[in-house]
């Protein structure tokens, strides 16, 4: 059966969807666990921590630093 493909990373024992999309309340899913599901958990856990580092931080506010406004 086709349909449409998302990704999610389990969180807490959840599955959390990676990005944004809409689907109608009750619909049904089906999740299918990537082969190379450890190696994404892994790859995602080193990226997390790039992600939260000190030195990236300066990029937290990247609409002021680049002079960039809203709209």
């Amino acid at each position: 059966m086709a349909g449409t493909h998302y990704k999610g990373i389990v969180r807490n024992g959840v599955v959390v969807p990676i990005g944004e999309f809409q689907l109608p309340e009750g619909t049904l899913v089906d999740i299918v666990v990537s082969e190379d599901a450890e190696w994404a958990m892994l790859s995602h856990k080193s990226f997390a921590e790039d992600w939260e580092s000190e030195e990236d931080s300066i990029y937290d506010n990247w609409r002021e630093h680049y002079g960039v406004s809203k709209g």
